[in-house]
Protein backbone atom coordinates (compact mmCIF):
# COMPACT_ATOMS: atom_id res chain seq x y z
CA UNK A 1 0.00 0.00 0.00
CA UNK A 2 1.13 3.55 -0.77
CA UNK A 3 -0.11 7.00 0.12
CA UNK A 4 0.34 10.64 -0.80
CA UNK A 5 1.01 13.01 2.10
CA UNK A 6 0.66 16.77 1.64
CA UNK A 7 3.97 18.29 2.77
CA UNK A 8 3.22 21.94 2.01
CA UNK A 9 0.36 23.89 0.57
CA UNK A 10 -3.18 24.89 1.64
CA UNK A 11 -3.90 21.45 3.18
CA UNK A 12 -0.49 20.71 4.66
CA UNK A 13 -0.35 17.66 6.95
CA UNK A 14 -3.18 15.65 5.41
CA UNK A 15 -2.81 12.40 3.50
CA UNK A 16 -4.75 9.74 1.67
CA UNK A 17 -4.13 6.12 0.81
CA UNK A 18 -3.92 4.91 -2.80
CA UNK A 19 -6.26 1.96 -3.41
CA UNK A 20 -4.50 -1.29 -4.21
CA UNK A 21 -5.51 -2.75 -6.59
CA UNK A 22 -6.45 0.53 -8.27
CA UNK A 23 -9.72 0.60 -10.26
CA UNK A 24 -7.96 2.72 -12.94
CA UNK A 25 -5.92 5.91 -13.31
CA UNK A 26 -6.28 8.20 -10.28
CA UNK A 27 -6.48 11.82 -11.33
CA UNK A 28 -5.39 14.78 -9.14
CA UNK A 29 -6.53 18.37 -9.48
CA UNK A 30 -8.89 21.03 -8.22
CA UNK A 31 -11.87 20.19 -10.47
CA UNK A 32 -14.80 17.87 -9.83
CA UNK A 33 -13.53 15.44 -12.45
CA UNK A 34 -10.41 14.71 -10.39
CA UNK A 35 -10.48 11.56 -8.30
CA UNK A 36 -8.43 13.36 -5.63
CA UNK A 37 -9.55 16.98 -5.28
CA UNK A 38 -7.44 19.81 -3.88
CA UNK A 39 -9.92 22.67 -4.36
CA UNK A 40 -8.07 25.13 -2.12
CA UNK A 41 -5.06 25.38 -4.45
CA UNK A 42 -6.09 27.76 -7.24
CA UNK A 43 -2.79 27.18 -9.08
CA UNK A 44 -3.76 23.62 -9.97
CA UNK A 45 -5.44 22.66 -13.22
CA UNK A 46 -8.84 21.01 -13.05
CA UNK A 47 -7.10 17.71 -13.80
CA UNK A 48 -3.42 18.37 -13.16
CA UNK A 49 -1.89 14.88 -13.12
CA UNK A 50 -2.76 11.25 -12.73
CA UNK A 51 -1.32 8.20 -11.04
CA UNK A 52 -1.34 4.90 -12.93
CA UNK A 53 -0.73 1.55 -11.28
CA UNK A 54 1.45 -0.65 -13.51
CA UNK A 55 3.14 -3.97 -12.93
CA UNK A 56 6.37 -2.23 -11.98
CA UNK A 57 4.68 0.20 -9.59
CA UNK A 58 3.02 3.62 -9.58
CA UNK A 59 3.68 6.01 -12.48
CA UNK A 60 3.01 9.78 -12.47
CA UNK A 61 1.52 11.18 -15.70
CA UNK A 62 1.41 14.95 -16.28
CA UNK A 63 -1.94 16.31 -17.54
CA UNK A 64 -1.34 20.06 -17.13
CA UNK A 65 0.33 22.64 -19.37
CA UNK A 66 1.77 24.20 -16.21
CA UNK A 67 3.82 21.09 -15.59
CA UNK A 68 4.40 18.70 -12.71
CA UNK A 69 7.68 18.16 -10.84
CA UNK A 70 9.22 15.19 -9.07
CA UNK A 71 12.00 16.64 -6.98
CA UNK A 72 13.65 19.26 -9.19
CA UNK A 73 12.85 17.53 -12.47
CA UNK A 74 9.87 18.58 -14.55
CA UNK A 75 7.61 15.75 -15.74
CA UNK A 76 6.28 16.51 -19.21
CA UNK A 77 4.99 13.00 -19.88
CA UNK A 78 5.50 10.05 -17.51
CA UNK A 79 7.71 9.32 -14.51
CA UNK A 80 7.88 6.13 -12.34
CA UNK A 81 7.60 6.88 -8.66
CA UNK A 82 9.65 5.50 -5.79
CA UNK A 83 8.89 5.78 -2.05
CA UNK A 84 10.27 9.10 -0.79
CA UNK A 85 9.70 11.05 -4.03
CA UNK A 86 8.40 14.61 -3.63
CA UNK A 87 5.73 15.71 -6.11
CA UNK A 88 4.98 19.38 -6.78
CA UNK A 89 1.65 20.34 -8.32
CA UNK A 90 1.03 24.08 -8.37
CA UNK A 91 1.67 25.31 -4.81
CA UNK A 92 1.10 21.86 -3.29
CA UNK A 93 3.99 19.54 -2.48
CA UNK A 94 3.22 15.89 -1.78
CA UNK A 95 5.33 12.99 -0.56
CA UNK A 96 4.89 9.57 -2.15
CA UNK A 97 5.27 7.04 0.71
CA UNK A 98 4.95 3.33 1.21
CA UNK A 99 2.72 2.09 4.03
CA UNK A 100 3.83 -0.98 6.00
CA UNK A 101 1.83 -4.05 4.99
CA UNK A 102 -0.62 -5.50 7.51
CA UNK A 103 0.28 -9.06 8.51
CA UNK A 104 -2.66 -11.51 8.59
CA UNK A 105 -4.04 -12.08 12.05
CA UNK A 106 -3.55 -15.50 13.67
CA UNK A 107 -6.60 -17.68 13.31
CA UNK A 108 -8.20 -15.38 10.73
CA UNK A 109 -11.57 -16.71 9.60
CA UNK A 110 -11.38 -17.30 5.82
CA UNK A 111 -15.02 -16.28 5.53
CA UNK A 112 -14.22 -12.86 7.03
CA UNK A 113 -12.38 -10.61 4.56
CA UNK A 114 -9.13 -9.05 5.69
CA UNK A 115 -9.70 -5.57 7.09
CA UNK A 116 -10.05 -3.25 4.08
CA UNK A 117 -9.20 0.41 3.66
CA UNK A 118 -12.58 1.49 2.35
CA UNK A 119 -12.10 5.25 2.58
CA UNK A 120 -9.21 7.48 3.38
CA UNK A 121 -9.08 8.02 7.15
CA UNK A 122 -8.99 11.47 8.75
CA UNK A 123 -5.26 12.01 8.87
CA UNK A 124 -5.43 14.13 12.04
CA UNK A 125 -7.76 11.85 13.99
CA UNK A 126 -7.00 11.76 17.68
CA UNK A 127 -6.74 14.15 20.63
CA UNK A 128 -5.42 17.66 20.18
CA UNK A 129 -3.32 19.62 22.68
CA UNK A 130 -6.48 20.62 24.56
CA UNK A 131 -7.55 16.98 24.97
CA UNK A 132 -10.42 17.25 22.46
CA UNK A 133 -10.97 14.35 20.08
CA UNK A 134 -11.38 15.38 16.45
CA UNK A 135 -11.47 13.78 13.02
CA UNK A 136 -9.31 15.87 10.70
CA UNK A 137 -10.75 17.26 7.49
CA UNK A 138 -10.65 14.43 4.96
CA UNK A 139 -14.04 13.81 3.38
CA UNK A 140 -14.84 10.17 2.75
CA UNK A 141 -15.73 9.24 -0.82
CA UNK A 142 -17.01 6.05 -2.43
CA UNK A 143 -18.15 4.90 -5.83
CA UNK A 144 -15.91 6.00 -8.73
CA UNK A 145 -18.79 5.24 -11.14
CA UNK A 146 -21.27 7.49 -9.33
CA UNK A 147 -22.86 10.35 -11.23
CA UNK A 148 -21.63 13.91 -10.69
CA UNK A 149 -18.52 14.49 -8.62
CA UNK A 150 -16.21 11.51 -9.15
CA UNK A 151 -13.78 12.29 -6.33
CA UNK A 152 -13.08 9.42 -3.98
CA UNK A 153 -11.17 11.78 -1.67
CA UNK A 154 -11.74 15.51 -1.38
CA UNK A 155 -9.17 17.49 0.60
CA UNK A 156 -10.74 20.62 2.04
CA UNK A 157 -13.39 22.48 0.03
CA UNK A 158 -16.71 23.90 1.14
CA UNK A 159 -19.15 21.50 -0.55
CA UNK A 160 -22.11 20.53 1.61
CA UNK A 161 -22.24 16.86 2.56
CA UNK A 162 -25.37 15.00 1.41
CA UNK A 163 -27.98 14.08 3.99
CA UNK A 164 -28.41 10.48 5.06
CA UNK A 165 -31.89 10.35 3.51
CA UNK A 166 -33.14 8.26 6.40
CA UNK A 167 -36.13 10.39 7.27
CA UNK A 168 -37.90 9.80 3.97
CA UNK A 169 -37.21 6.06 4.05
CA UNK A 170 -38.51 5.73 7.58
CA UNK A 171 -41.64 7.63 6.63
CA UNK A 172 -42.17 5.21 3.75
CA UNK A 173 -41.64 2.18 5.99
CA UNK A 174 -43.97 3.35 8.74
CA UNK A 175 -46.47 4.51 6.10
CA UNK A 176 -46.61 0.96 4.71
CA UNK A 177 -46.92 -0.42 8.24
CA UNK A 178 -49.67 2.08 9.08
CA UNK A 179 -51.80 1.34 6.00
CA UNK A 180 -51.47 -2.45 6.10
CA UNK A 181 -51.70 -2.50 9.90
CA UNK A 182 -54.97 -0.54 9.78
CA UNK A 183 -56.41 -2.96 7.22
CA UNK A 184 -55.33 -5.93 9.32
CA UNK A 185 -56.80 -4.39 12.48
CA UNK A 186 -60.11 -3.75 10.69
CA UNK A 187 -60.23 -7.39 9.59
CA UNK A 188 -59.61 -8.50 13.18
CA UNK A 189 -62.30 -6.15 14.50
CA UNK A 190 -64.86 -7.33 11.99
CA UNK A 191 -64.24 -11.07 12.24
CA UNK A 192 -63.03 -11.65 15.80
CA UNK A 193 -62.94 -8.72 18.21
CA UNK A 194 -66.43 -7.24 17.86
CA UNK A 195 -68.34 -10.57 17.65
CA UNK A 196 -66.46 -11.99 20.64
CA UNK A 197 -66.73 -8.80 22.71
CA UNK A 198 -70.47 -8.62 22.12
CA UNK A 199 -71.05 -12.27 23.00
CA UNK A 200 -68.64 -12.54 25.97
CA UNK A 201 -67.52 -9.03 27.05
CA UNK A 202 -66.19 -10.11 30.45
CA UNK A 203 -64.40 -13.16 29.10
CA UNK A 204 -62.91 -11.17 26.23
CA UNK A 205 -61.43 -8.54 28.56
CA UNK A 206 -59.88 -11.12 30.89
CA UNK A 207 -58.52 -13.18 27.98
CA UNK A 208 -56.98 -10.09 26.37
CA UNK A 209 -55.28 -8.97 29.58
CA UNK A 210 -53.88 -12.43 30.22
CA UNK A 211 -52.59 -12.78 26.64
CA UNK A 212 -50.99 -9.33 26.38
CA UNK A 213 -49.64 -8.99 29.92
CA UNK A 214 -46.28 -10.68 29.06
CA UNK A 215 -45.61 -8.45 26.04
CA UNK A 216 -42.94 -6.40 27.85
CA UNK A 217 -40.83 -9.29 29.25
CA UNK A 218 -41.17 -11.21 25.98
CA UNK A 219 -40.04 -8.16 23.99
CA UNK A 220 -37.06 -7.61 26.31
CA UNK A 221 -36.12 -11.27 25.96
CA UNK A 222 -36.07 -11.02 22.19
CA UNK A 223 -34.18 -7.71 22.28
CA UNK A 224 -31.55 -9.34 24.51
CA UNK A 225 -30.65 -11.56 21.54
CA UNK A 226 -29.46 -8.40 19.78
CA UNK A 227 -25.97 -8.83 21.21
CA UNK A 228 -24.55 -5.50 20.05
CA UNK A 229 -27.74 -3.44 20.33
CA UNK A 230 -27.68 -2.71 16.60
CA UNK A 231 -31.47 -2.88 16.03
CA UNK A 232 -33.36 0.36 16.75
CA UNK A 233 -36.28 -0.07 19.12
CA UNK A 234 -38.57 1.49 16.52
CA UNK A 235 -37.78 -1.29 14.02
CA UNK A 236 -38.26 -4.02 16.63
CA UNK A 237 -41.61 -2.63 17.83
CA UNK A 238 -42.72 -2.10 14.23
CA UNK A 239 -42.20 -5.82 13.53
CA UNK A 240 -44.19 -6.76 16.66
CA UNK A 241 -47.04 -4.50 15.51
CA UNK A 242 -46.83 -5.99 12.02
CA UNK A 243 -47.23 -9.52 13.36
CA UNK A 244 -50.17 -8.56 15.58
CA UNK A 245 -52.10 -6.55 12.97
CA UNK A 246 -50.99 -7.30 9.41
CA UNK A 247 -50.05 -10.89 10.26
CA UNK A 248 -53.14 -11.85 12.24
CA UNK A 249 -55.65 -9.85 10.18
CA UNK A 250 -54.57 -10.99 6.72
CA UNK A 251 -53.85 -14.55 7.87
CA UNK A 252 -57.39 -14.77 9.28
CA UNK A 253 -58.91 -13.76 5.93
CA UNK A 254 -56.56 -15.87 3.80
CA UNK A 255 -56.91 -18.96 6.00
CA UNK A 256 -60.69 -18.72 5.64
CA UNK A 257 -60.35 -18.36 1.87
CA UNK A 258 -57.98 -21.31 1.72
CA UNK A 259 -60.29 -23.47 3.84
CA UNK A 260 -63.29 -22.75 1.64
CA UNK A 261 -61.21 -23.53 -1.47
CA UNK A 262 -60.16 -26.87 0.03
CA UNK A 263 -63.80 -27.65 0.87
CA UNK A 264 -64.82 -27.10 -2.75
CA UNK A 265 -61.91 -29.15 -4.09
CA UNK A 266 -62.35 -32.11 -1.74
CA UNK A 267 -66.13 -32.01 -1.47
CA UNK A 268 -65.92 -32.29 2.32
CA UNK A 269 -67.52 -29.75 4.63
CA UNK A 270 -65.14 -30.32 7.54
CA UNK A 271 -61.65 -29.51 6.34
CA UNK A 272 -60.50 -27.72 9.49
CA UNK A 273 -57.66 -30.14 10.19
CA UNK A 274 -56.41 -30.05 6.60
CA UNK A 275 -56.51 -26.25 6.63
CA UNK A 276 -54.53 -26.15 9.89
CA UNK A 277 -51.81 -28.44 8.53
CA UNK A 278 -51.54 -27.34 4.89
CA UNK A 279 -52.94 -23.83 4.47
CA UNK A 280 -52.31 -22.02 7.78
CA UNK A 281 -48.51 -22.59 8.00
CA UNK A 282 -47.94 -21.29 4.46
CA UNK A 283 -50.23 -18.28 4.81
CA UNK A 284 -49.08 -17.27 8.30
CA UNK A 285 -45.35 -17.62 7.66
CA UNK A 286 -45.59 -15.59 4.47
CA UNK A 287 -47.51 -12.67 6.02
CA UNK A 288 -45.31 -12.63 9.12
CA UNK A 289 -42.10 -12.84 7.10
CA UNK A 290 -43.19 -9.88 4.96
CA UNK A 291 -42.35 -7.63 7.93
CA UNK A 292 -38.65 -8.46 7.55
CA UNK A 293 -38.77 -8.22 3.77
CA UNK A 294 -40.37 -4.76 3.79
CA UNK A 295 -37.91 -3.49 6.41
CA UNK A 296 -34.98 -4.89 4.40
CA UNK A 297 -36.15 -3.29 1.16
CA UNK A 298 -37.08 0.12 2.56
CA UNK A 299 -34.53 0.50 5.38
CA UNK A 300 -31.78 -1.38 3.58
CA UNK A 301 -28.94 0.37 5.40
CA UNK A 302 -30.43 -0.40 8.84
CA UNK A 303 -30.42 -4.15 8.18
CA UNK A 304 -27.01 -5.79 8.53
CA UNK A 305 -26.84 -9.54 9.02
CA UNK A 306 -28.37 -12.86 10.10
CA UNK A 307 -28.59 -11.87 13.78
CA UNK A 308 -30.78 -8.92 12.86
CA UNK A 309 -32.96 -11.12 10.65
CA UNK A 310 -33.42 -13.65 13.45
CA UNK A 311 -34.41 -10.98 16.00
CA UNK A 312 -36.78 -9.08 13.70
CA UNK A 313 -38.41 -12.30 12.49
CA UNK A 314 -38.90 -13.43 16.09
CA UNK A 315 -40.46 -10.03 16.90
CA UNK A 316 -43.01 -10.40 14.11
CA UNK A 317 -43.83 -13.92 15.29
CA UNK A 318 -44.22 -12.69 18.88
CA UNK A 319 -46.78 -10.06 17.85
CA UNK A 320 -48.74 -12.66 15.92
CA UNK A 321 -48.68 -15.19 18.76
CA UNK A 322 -49.80 -12.75 21.47
CA UNK A 323 -52.81 -11.53 19.48
CA UNK A 324 -53.71 -15.07 18.39
CA UNK A 325 -53.62 -16.19 22.03
CA UNK A 326 -56.44 -13.76 22.84
CA UNK A 327 -58.84 -15.82 20.72
CA UNK A 328 -57.74 -19.10 22.26
CA UNK A 329 -57.93 -17.68 25.79
CA UNK A 330 -61.58 -16.74 25.30
CA UNK A 331 -62.29 -20.37 24.43
CA UNK A 332 -60.37 -21.63 27.48
CA UNK A 333 -62.39 -19.35 29.76
CA UNK A 334 -65.70 -20.30 28.16
CA UNK A 335 -65.09 -24.04 28.43
CA UNK A 336 -63.12 -24.43 31.67
CA UNK A 337 -63.10 -21.12 33.54
CA UNK A 338 -60.13 -19.49 35.24
CA UNK A 339 -58.32 -22.78 35.91
CA UNK A 340 -58.33 -23.69 32.21
CA UNK A 341 -57.10 -20.21 31.32
CA UNK A 342 -54.18 -20.43 33.76
CA UNK A 343 -53.12 -23.89 32.58
CA UNK A 344 -53.78 -23.77 28.86
CA UNK A 345 -53.13 -20.03 28.49
CA UNK A 346 -49.71 -20.40 30.11
CA UNK A 347 -48.95 -23.42 27.93
CA UNK A 348 -49.79 -21.48 24.79
CA UNK A 349 -47.82 -18.46 25.99
CA UNK A 350 -44.65 -20.50 26.49
CA UNK A 351 -44.94 -22.94 23.59
CA UNK A 352 -46.71 -20.70 21.09
CA UNK A 353 -45.58 -17.22 22.13
CA UNK A 354 -41.91 -17.97 22.75
CA UNK A 355 -41.05 -21.28 21.06
CA UNK A 356 -43.66 -21.41 18.29
CA UNK A 357 -44.34 -18.45 16.03
CA UNK A 358 -41.20 -16.44 16.95
CA UNK A 359 -38.97 -19.41 16.16
CA UNK A 360 -40.69 -20.17 12.84
CA UNK A 361 -40.57 -16.61 11.53
CA UNK A 362 -37.01 -16.18 12.80
CA UNK A 363 -35.99 -18.78 10.20
CA UNK A 364 -37.44 -16.59 7.45
CA UNK A 365 -35.69 -13.57 8.94
CA UNK A 366 -32.39 -15.47 9.03
CA UNK A 367 -32.79 -16.19 5.31
CA UNK A 368 -33.19 -12.48 4.56
CA UNK A 369 -30.23 -11.70 6.82
CA UNK A 370 -28.04 -14.18 4.95
CA UNK A 371 -29.12 -12.65 1.67
CA UNK A 372 -28.04 -9.26 3.03
CA UNK A 373 -24.64 -10.69 4.00
CA UNK A 374 -24.17 -12.20 0.54
CA UNK A 375 -24.55 -8.84 -1.19
CA UNK A 376 -23.89 -9.13 -4.93
CA UNK A 377 -23.24 -12.88 -4.87
CA UNK A 378 -24.94 -15.24 -7.25
CA UNK A 379 -27.65 -17.40 -5.69
CA UNK A 380 -28.23 -15.16 -2.67
CA UNK A 381 -31.97 -15.12 -3.38
CA UNK A 382 -32.16 -18.80 -2.43
CA UNK A 383 -31.38 -17.94 1.21
CA UNK A 384 -34.81 -16.43 2.10
CA UNK A 385 -36.56 -19.20 0.14
CA UNK A 386 -34.79 -21.85 2.22
CA UNK A 387 -35.52 -19.91 5.43
CA UNK A 388 -39.23 -19.62 4.57
CA UNK A 389 -39.38 -23.32 3.68
CA UNK A 390 -37.85 -24.21 7.05
CA UNK A 391 -40.33 -21.93 8.85
CA UNK A 392 -43.29 -23.52 7.05
CA UNK A 393 -41.95 -27.02 7.73
CA UNK A 394 -41.58 -26.42 11.47
CA UNK A 395 -45.05 -24.84 11.61
CA UNK A 396 -46.61 -27.76 9.73
CA UNK A 397 -44.92 -30.25 12.03
CA UNK A 398 -46.29 -28.44 15.10
CA UNK A 399 -49.88 -28.31 13.82
CA UNK A 400 -49.79 -31.92 12.62
CA UNK A 401 -48.42 -33.10 15.97
CA UNK A 402 -51.10 -31.15 17.85
CA UNK A 403 -53.93 -32.74 15.87
CA UNK A 404 -52.47 -36.26 15.80
CA UNK A 405 -51.41 -36.48 19.45
CA UNK A 406 -54.56 -34.71 20.60
CA UNK A 407 -56.75 -37.29 18.86
CA UNK A 408 -54.78 -40.35 20.06
CA UNK A 409 -54.18 -39.21 23.64
CA UNK A 410 -57.51 -37.56 24.39
CA UNK A 411 -58.87 -37.31 27.90
CA UNK A 412 -56.42 -38.46 30.54
CA UNK A 413 -53.55 -38.44 28.05
CA UNK A 414 -53.97 -34.80 27.05
CA UNK A 415 -51.20 -33.67 29.39
CA UNK A 416 -48.83 -36.29 27.96
CA UNK A 417 -49.72 -35.18 24.41
CA UNK A 418 -48.87 -31.57 25.20
CA UNK A 419 -45.60 -32.56 26.87
CA UNK A 420 -44.54 -34.71 23.91
CA UNK A 421 -45.46 -32.02 21.43
CA UNK A 422 -43.55 -29.38 23.34
CA UNK A 423 -40.47 -31.55 23.92
CA UNK A 424 -40.14 -33.07 20.44
CA UNK A 425 -41.49 -30.55 17.96
CA UNK A 426 -40.95 -27.43 20.06
CA UNK A 427 -37.49 -28.63 21.06
CA UNK A 428 -36.54 -29.20 17.42
CA UNK A 429 -37.59 -25.67 16.48
CA UNK A 430 -35.75 -24.20 19.45
CA UNK A 431 -32.61 -26.16 18.49
CA UNK A 432 -32.75 -24.74 14.96
CA UNK A 433 -33.11 -21.23 16.35
CA UNK A 434 -30.36 -21.59 18.95
CA UNK A 435 -27.92 -23.07 16.44
CA UNK A 436 -28.59 -20.33 13.90
CA UNK A 437 -28.18 -17.60 16.53
CA UNK A 438 -24.91 -19.00 17.92
CA UNK A 439 -23.36 -19.26 14.46
CA UNK A 440 -24.65 -15.84 13.41
CA UNK A 441 -23.40 -13.98 16.47
CA UNK A 442 -19.97 -15.61 16.13
CA UNK A 443 -19.84 -14.41 12.55
CA UNK A 444 -20.97 -10.95 13.71
CA UNK A 445 -18.21 -10.84 16.32
CA UNK A 446 -15.52 -11.76 13.79
CA UNK A 447 -16.72 -9.15 11.30
CA UNK A 448 -16.79 -6.34 13.86
CA UNK A 449 -13.36 -7.18 15.25
CA UNK A 450 -11.86 -7.39 11.75
CA UNK A 451 -13.38 -4.17 10.42
CA UNK A 452 -12.82 -2.10 13.57
CA UNK A 453 -9.23 -3.23 14.14
CA UNK A 454 -7.82 -0.55 11.83
CA UNK A 455 -9.84 2.09 13.69
CA UNK A 456 -7.64 1.64 16.77
CA UNK A 457 -4.70 3.47 15.17
CA UNK A 458 -7.07 6.17 13.92
CA UNK A 459 -8.41 6.85 17.39
CA UNK A 460 -12.04 5.84 16.81
CA UNK A 461 -11.79 2.58 18.80
CA UNK A 462 -9.69 2.07 21.92
CA UNK A 463 -7.92 -1.28 22.38
CA UNK A 464 -10.08 -2.26 25.37
CA UNK A 465 -13.19 -1.35 23.38
CA UNK A 466 -12.09 -3.61 20.52
CA UNK A 467 -11.48 -6.47 22.96
CA UNK A 468 -14.98 -6.05 24.39
CA UNK A 469 -16.47 -6.89 20.97
CA UNK A 470 -14.87 -10.33 21.18
CA UNK A 471 -16.12 -11.26 24.66
CA UNK A 472 -19.36 -12.78 25.93
CA UNK A 473 -21.46 -9.92 27.31
CA UNK A 474 -18.52 -7.68 26.43
CA UNK A 475 -20.77 -4.77 25.40
CA UNK A 476 -22.81 -4.90 28.60
CA UNK A 477 -19.76 -5.10 30.85
CA UNK A 478 -17.98 -2.27 29.06
CA UNK A 479 -21.06 -0.02 29.14
CA UNK A 480 -21.79 -0.73 32.82
CA UNK A 481 -18.23 0.24 33.69
CA UNK A 482 -19.31 3.76 32.76
CA UNK A 483 -21.70 3.82 35.74
CA UNK A 484 -18.77 3.37 38.11
CA UNK A 485 -16.57 5.93 36.39
CA UNK A 486 -19.03 8.69 35.57
CA UNK A 487 -22.58 7.77 36.57
CA UNK A 488 -25.67 7.46 34.40
CA UNK A 489 -24.53 10.12 31.93
CA UNK A 490 -21.29 8.24 31.29
CA UNK A 491 -23.23 5.01 30.77
CA UNK A 492 -25.36 6.75 28.13
CA UNK A 493 -22.28 8.20 26.46
CA UNK A 494 -20.72 4.73 26.32
CA UNK A 495 -23.89 3.31 24.78
CA UNK A 496 -23.90 6.05 22.13
CA UNK A 497 -20.21 5.43 21.43
CA UNK A 498 -20.73 1.70 21.15
CA UNK A 499 -23.71 2.02 18.78
CA UNK A 500 -21.72 4.33 16.49
CA UNK A 501 -18.78 1.91 16.47
CA UNK A 502 -21.06 -1.00 15.57
CA UNK A 503 -22.60 1.03 12.76
CA UNK A 504 -19.14 1.99 11.48
CA UNK A 505 -17.94 -1.63 11.49
CA UNK A 506 -20.98 -2.98 9.66
CA UNK A 507 -21.01 -0.14 7.15
CA UNK A 508 -17.35 -0.75 6.23
CA UNK A 509 -18.12 -4.45 5.91
CA UNK A 510 -20.96 -3.81 3.47
CA UNK A 511 -18.85 -1.31 1.53
CA UNK A 512 -16.19 -3.99 1.14
CA UNK A 513 -18.81 -6.17 -0.55
CA UNK A 514 -19.75 -3.47 -3.03
CA UNK A 515 -22.70 -1.95 -1.20
CA UNK A 516 -23.33 1.70 -2.03
CA UNK A 517 -25.78 4.46 -1.14
CA UNK A 518 -27.49 5.44 -4.37
CA UNK A 519 -27.01 8.95 -5.65
CA UNK A 520 -24.36 9.97 -3.11
CA UNK A 521 -20.71 10.80 -3.79
CA UNK A 522 -19.84 10.70 -0.10
CA UNK A 523 -20.50 7.80 2.21
CA UNK A 524 -22.42 9.81 4.76
CA UNK A 525 -22.99 6.77 6.97
CA UNK A 526 -19.28 6.32 7.64
CA UNK A 527 -18.86 10.04 8.19
CA UNK A 528 -21.90 10.18 10.50
CA UNK A 529 -20.67 7.22 12.56
CA UNK A 530 -17.22 8.75 13.00
CA UNK A 531 -18.73 12.11 13.91
CA UNK A 532 -20.88 10.51 16.61
CA UNK A 533 -17.87 8.58 17.89
CA UNK A 534 -15.94 11.84 18.15
CA UNK A 535 -18.76 13.60 20.02
CA UNK A 536 -19.38 10.67 22.37
CA UNK A 537 -15.65 10.34 23.03
CA UNK A 538 -15.42 13.99 24.06
CA UNK A 539 -18.45 13.70 26.36
CA UNK A 540 -17.09 10.52 27.87
CA UNK A 541 -13.66 12.00 28.61
CA UNK A 542 -15.29 14.95 30.37
CA UNK A 543 -17.62 12.73 32.41
CA UNK A 544 -15.05 10.11 33.43
CA UNK A 545 -12.19 12.52 34.11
Amino acid sequence: MHRLRIVSGPRSGESFALPDPAPGPITLGRGHDAAVRLPDDATLSRVHAELVREASGWVLVNRSQHGTWVGRKRVDDRRPLAPGDRLTLGETELAFEELPGAAPRPGHDPLTPVTPSIAAPPSLAGFDDDGVFHMGQTVLGVDPDAEGDKSFVSIGGSGRLPALRLKRRRLVFFGILGVLGLLGALLLLDRVVLPTARAHPDLFLRATLFALAPVLPCTLLIKALDRNDQIPWSNLLACICWGGTVGCGFALALNGLGGSTLARLTGEADVWGLTAIVVAPVVEEVVKGLAVLVLLRVLHDEFDNVVEGLVLGAASGLGFALVENVVYNVGFLARGGTHALLVMGTYRLVLNGLVGHPVYTAMTGAGFGLMRELHGRRGRWFAPVIGLALAIGLHMAWNAAALTLGARLAGAGAGLAMALQGAVVGGAGLAFFAGAWVLAQRRERRVLVAYLAEEVDRGFVAPEELRSFDRVLGRQRWELEGLRRGGLAAWRARRALRRAQVELGFRKWHLAQGDRVRGQRVDAYVLSARTRIRDARNRLRALEA
